[in-house]
């Protein structure tokens, strides 16, 4: 009787183990998935002539965004319906210091959760 206890407790411990490296494996295989899709659409999502540098809410559902075309500043009422052309923005009325030719993608995630854990 002692060997059978001894088996099925080394039966559960396999299947414990085995359930664990299970476990490992879809953790890093949805780590990488996540991580090809984010590039897939970071690449998408660019684009070298326009950038939105602010954006605001003017309600529920509606947004007044800053736009970069090239090196032309538009203001741009959005709602769920239709995007409206509010007016052209003259390059020194704006405070472009804190748009530095640096994508802000491109910075590394410890970056911003140092910014983040400063401020608490």
């Amino acid at each position: 009787m002692n060997i059978y206890l001894l088996s099925a407790n080394q039966n559960n411990l396999l299947q414990v183990i085995v359930l664990l490296i299970l476990f490992v494996t879809v953790l890093i295989a949805a780590f990488f998935t996540t991580k090809m899709f984010g590039k897939f659409q970071l690449k998408k999502g660019s684009s070298k002539n326009i950038h939105q540098l602010e954006s605001i809410s003017a309600g529920p559902g509606k947004f007044i965004q800053l736009i970069q075309i090239g090196e032309e500043y538009i203001l741009i009422g959005i709602t769920k319906d239709k995007i409206t052309f509010l007016k052209e923005i003259n390059k020194d009325n704006i405070d472009l210091t804190k748009y530095d030719k640096k994508d802000m993608s491109q910075v590394a995630f410890s970056k911003h959760l140092e910014k983040f854990l400063k401020k608490k």
